[in-house]
């Protein structure tokens, strides 16, 4: 199954997902912010205090240099080891580090040109730092990494100040401060957070699960229910409980399908009423129909002895009377359809001949209107189990409504099979049918164009007849229709009534 279709067959993991996805980002991005600000401030607080630190170490190095000055004798190299060295364990443990670099980069009085406390790396300084210590004698710091000989690197900061030793020369004096404990708090303060922000969206997802599956269990169920009335089970209802919205909502839905039956039950009986009276009326008309028939014959036998006006009018009377019956006929088929008595004579049946038949039949009418029929089947025998009179009735009407329609163009007539069936299509180039009136073209007695269909004839029941004489083999009629390209109907029938259709030889769309 594909993504989409699992989420668009079901209500409750659509809003759950949107909900647990909205819930995940909100949480994360308000955890986030926080998270940074935390972080932030620790960082802040540290600098503000190492400034602090770093300037009182700054001037106790100032001092203890100037003290010096005022003795000749004084050992600066011994100051510098002192100043140095009083951080005589790591940054990691002492929470700081010293270095003491010279301004013109040369050994002067036995004090080296660059001296770091715990091996830490001259490289730590950063340059831009540099620059401002030296360019001014105000306090500077700046971010950095504390870099030592052994690889080792701890984010920290620095804090420099220039210092001026009168016998010596200028120098920069650093304090530096790594972030180790603070860093620790910070990790420390993000896995809490994730483990309060997972727990949180888990209860979210439980909360929404729950609240989710009360809204929507009356909706599934109305939904159920709905399809229980649909399949026929008109006395389904929906339970009422209390009287909120979902209360309202059940009453509404009772109310509905309370009509709905009503209506339905109206329709029925007076579709019942309808095909009785159809019935009745045609089963009722046979018998004058045929007294008049058999005088009418007598009549049109004799009219060569009748004046020209009453022979006239003698081959009229035989005409309408052929029509009344085909109304008869048609009208007694579908109230067999409706009746749900309609059965198969089953035999097995050349197709491609029966339809030779039907065309052979219907030449006299094809050139009356000057349409050329052209036959595109197989040569070889096509068998196929079926009722011959149904299938014949099918053809003669797909070809009569092509030749009718065809407006002088050619009438194209192909028959394919597969394994499983075999379809004949019906192409006119007449003038075709309009888009919004394809879904009606198999209703009973409609008609597209009801003067032309009153000059030609037809009783409007051809079409409809002949989809049901489709289905009751278990095949179809497919339809294909432009204005002013013409139509294909596509007739498919199983080869044998006891293998459904799996393959369609010839879709509905024309391929010329």
């Amino acid at each position: 199954m594909k993504i989409s279709e699992y989420f668009r067959t079901s209500l409750f993991r659509k809003v759950f997902s949107v909900s647990s996805i909205i819930s995940i980002a909100l949480i994360y991005f308000l955890g986030s912010n926080l998270y940074n600000r935390i972080s932030d401030g620790i960082i802040e607080e540290k600098i503000s205090a190492a400034i602090s630190e770093g300037e009182a170490a700054i001037q106790y190095a100032d001092y203890r240099f100037l003290i010096g000055s005022l003795n000749n004798n004084t050992n600066y190299k011994t100051i510098v080891d002192e100043i140095v060295k009083s951080t005589n364990v790591s940054a990691k443990a002492s929470g700081r580090e010293i270095a003491l670099l010279s301004t013109s980069g040369k050994r002067v009085a036995g004090i080296p040109s660059r001296s770091t406390s715990n091996f830490l790396e001259p490289s730590s300084i950063p340059r831009e730092l540099r620059k401002l210590v030296i360019g001014d004698d105000e306090i500077h710091w700046q971010r950095t990494n504390l870099q030592y000989f052994n690889g080792e690197s701890v984010a920290g900061v620095a804090v420099g100040h220039r210092i001026d030793i009168k016998p010596v020369g200028r120098y920069e004096m650093y304090v530096l401060f790594d972030f180790a404990s603070q860093q620790q708090t910070i990790d420390l303060i993000g896995r809490s957070m994730w483990g309060t922000g997972l727990l949180l969206m888990a209860l979210i997802m439980v909360i929404a699960s729950v609240v989710l599956r009360q809204v929507i269990k009356p909706v599934r169920y109305a939904a159920e229910v709905a399809e229980q009335l649909s399949s026929g089970d008109l006395l389904k209802r929906m339970q009422v409980k209390g009287s909120d919205e979902v209360a309202r909502l059940g009453t509404a839905f009772n109310n509905m399908a309370d009509t709905l039956a009503k209506q339905i039950t109206r329709l029925e009986n007076l579709s019942r009423l309808q095909q009785r009276f159809v019935s009745d009326v045609s089963h009722e008309l046979r018998t004058p129909l045929t007294t008049i028939r058999m005088a009418s014959d007598l009549i049109y036998a004799a009219r060569e002895g009748f004046d020209p006006t009453i022979a006239r009018s003698a081959e009229l009377l035989l005409s309408q009377i052929d029509r009344f019956e085909e109304l008869l006929t048609d009208l007694l088929e579908v109230g067999r359809f409706d009746a749900q008595v309609a059965t198969l004579s089953l035999s097995r049946i050349d197709i491609t001949k029966l339809v030779n038949r039907c065309v052979e039949d219907l030449a006299m009418d094809a050139k009356q209107r000057d349409v050329k029929i052209r036959i595109d089947a197989p040569q070889e025998v096509l068998l196929i189990d079926g009722d011959s009179r149904r299938i014949e009735r099918i053809m003669r009407n797909l070809l009569g409504n092509a030749i009718d329609h065809a407006e002088g163009n050619p009438v194209d007539l192909t028959i394919k099979d597969s394994q499983s069936a075999v379809s004949i299509a019906v192409r006119d180039y007449g003038v075709g049918i309009a888009t919004h009136h394809l879904e009606r073209v198999f209703d009973r007695f409609w008609r597209a164009d009801p003067s032309r269909s009153r000059i030609r004839g037809g009783t409007g029941l051809g079409l409809s007849i002949a989809r049901e004489d489709a289905n009751l083999h278990g095949g179809e009629i497919q339809l294909w229709s432009e204005l002013g390209a013409g139509s294909q109907f596509v007739l498919t029938l199983p080869l044998t009534q006891d293998q459904p259709i799996i393959e369609v030889p010839i879709g509905e769309l024309p391929t010329y």
